[in-house]
């Protein structure tokens, strides 16, 4: 038995802990995770070893001082077709203070076609930002991903400040750019 500062004995009661667990559970469940992560240098530098896919190579450096936003997709994927209109929105309309990196996973799924589908998806969205491929080997440093689309918005000193994640059976698909917007405005 822990005691308090006053010298009374501090008892736990195994109720709240019992919910507490529960919370836990049913957030992890849900798709929404109970901590958030940075952006840190082992994180940028994960991302800098995957190959480009974009006419511009990926500059991990421009990353610094900038606010972020990491989004995971797959080119088969319905709802990250217009995850990827609001990100191109948001780097239009934000411009040099917003970086936006967009990670391929999950590509294989359904078989493989040589990257025919993902090459036609990104001449189709033209994304104005970096894509990169073979996602897969960073997905577990950004909490795991195995959902897509996952979006994740980094404040200028590489604080997650919003996570989306596309929950299984969920009816909201992807963030709208009304989201992102009132995600980075605040963080320029």
């Amino acid at each position: 038995m822990r005691r308090r500062r006053s010298g009374r004995p501090c008892r736990f009661s195994a109720v709240p802990l019992a919910l507490g667990l529960t919370c836990c559970l049913l957030l992890v469940t849900l798709g929404v995770r109970a901590e958030t992560f940075d952006l840190s240098q082992e994180r940028v530098a994960a991302l800098a070893a995957l190959p480009s896919l974009g006419a511009e190579a990926f500059d991990p450096g421009r990353l610094t001082g900038r606010v972020v936003v990491v989004g995971f997709f797959a080119s088969w994927c319905p709802p990250c077709r217009p995850e990827f209109a609001n990100l191109k929105r948001a780097k239009q309309t934000f411009g040099a203070d917003l970086e936006v990196v967009a990670v391929n996973i999950h590509e294989a799924f359904g078989g493989d076609d040589g990257g025919v589908r993902l090459r036609k998806f990104l001449q189709q969205t033209a994304p104005n930002f970096f894509v990169l491929a073979d996602g897969e080997a960073v997905a577990p440093q950004f909490g795991g991903v195995e959902r897509i689309p996952t979006v994740f918005v980094f404040d200028r000193q590489g604080r997650q400040r919003l996570e989306f994640i596309h929950a299984q059976g969920a009816s909201k698909t992807h963030a709208t750019f009304e989201e992102l917007a009132a995600a980075i405005r605040p963080l320029l």
